[in-house]
């Protein structure tokens, strides 16, 4: 696959990128190192979900690799240890990496409106170079395994039987799920994660979004855009 530089980040596409695809990517990395928020607009069909997977992939391996090489920098005491390539060409991410660890490179949300779109989004993941833990969030009627609950009609029904199991730690499926996922997949978190759930280490990333709350408001503001992009931290 070819790689191209964007930013300082080397990224993996599929194919050579048009220009409108490099200049979206680009944004999406400046937001990602600036840590602010971002709405980007594109036309149907240039590959937006494509171009806002390998983006933010490539600069989660750069914050990795700007941390693991300053883990070898200081085990080395500032010798280098490939000859002609030193460790400060791994990678400067907007990270501070004199004190980071592995634990503090983000996670990355990608929600939807719908578990269609997030199937797109899972076969556009197949088609890169990058194979991120995933794990695919959802409703519980729509992704409960457990046999017991599966075979109630209602889907009311089957909404309270999970909770009651989730809640009393009695379904062997949901404690045994495991949490140290890098990418997480959700049609309806967005507005979960950008103002009420855990934020530390976590980007944000969604396509189609049409409302977005503002902070301090109950009120929707309504945009057109074709994706969103929040880094959060």
């Amino acid at each position: 696959m070819p790689k191209i530089q964007l930013d300082g980040i080397t990224i993996d596409f599929p194919y050579i990128p048009y220009k409108c695809q490099e200049d979206y990517m680009s944004k999406v990395i400046e937001c990602l190192q600036k840590k602010v928020n971002g709405i980007l607009e594109s036309p149907t069909g240039t590959g937006k979900t494509l171009c806002l997977l390998c983006a933010s992939l490539a600069w989660r391996e750069h914050v990795r690799d700007s941390i693991s090489a300053n883990k070898i920098s200081r085990q080395l005491n500032g010798e280098e240890l490939f000859d002609g390539r030193s460790l400060s060409s791994w990678g400067s991410a907007s990270v501070d990496a004199d004190s980071a660890s592995y634990s503090d490179i983000p996670k990355i949300v990608y929600a939807s409106r719908t578990h269609s779109q997030l199937t797109q989004v899972i076969n556009e993941l197949r088609n890169t170079a990058y194979r991120p833990k995933v794990c695919v969030l959802g409703s519980r009627e729509q992704l409960c395994i457990h046999p017991e609950v599966m075979k109630q009609e209602s889907n009311h029904v089957k909404v309270h039987m999970c909770r009651v199991k989730t809640s009393t730690r009695t379904c062997h499926f949901y404690n045994n799920v495991e949490e140290s996922t890098a990418i997480q997949f959700n049609p309806q978190l967005l507005l979960q994660v950008k103002f009420g759930a855990e934020t530390q280490n976590a980007v944000c990333l969604s396509a189609q979004l049409h409302s977005v709350v503002s902070s301090g408001s109950s009120t929707p503001s309504f945009y057109h855009p074709l994706a969103f992009l929040a880094s959060l931290g």
